[in-house]
């Protein structure tokens, strides 16, 4: 009798484990990447960006928000950082992302400055 209860306590444990690690893995989710790998981590606000954007033109810097909107192609994309709103162009980089609308995204490239609004060319891009 007590060899079935043991037999049947290990099942249940081995089914117990199994199911908190699949579990486990769900919330540690790797991001979607695009185009080259970033570099820096560290993100620029983008509201600093449109406030003083001639500090920034020619720069490589990273940021990070919420894809608010974009190309049905994917080659640009517009990131939302609080109130603050910056154009991203991937294609001069030679890649496209799918449809993402509504996912963090953090991006690396070029500020560039196009009719005195400033806008990034992306190099890398990286979705949650």
């Amino acid at each position: 009798m007590k060899t079935k209860n043991t037999i049947s306590y290990i099942g249940l444990m081995m089914l117990f484990l199994s199911l908190v690690g699949s579990f486990s893995g769900c919330s540690r989710k790797d991001p979607d990447k695009y185009g080259q790998d970033i570099s820096n981590p560290n993100a620029t606000k983008i509201a600093d960006i449109l406030k003083e954007p001639q500090n920034f033109d020619g720069k490589i810097v990273t940021v990070q928000g919420q894809i608010i909107r974009e190309c049905p192609s994917g080659c640009w994309f517009e990131v939302k950082e609080n109130s603050a709103i910056i154009y991203v162009d991937i294609n001069p980089s030679g890649f496209a992302i799918p449809q993402k609308l509504g996912k963090t995204v953090t991006v690396e490239g070029k500020i560039m400055i196009k009719d005195n609004q400033p806008k990034m060319v992306g190099t890398g891009v990286e979705i949650q």
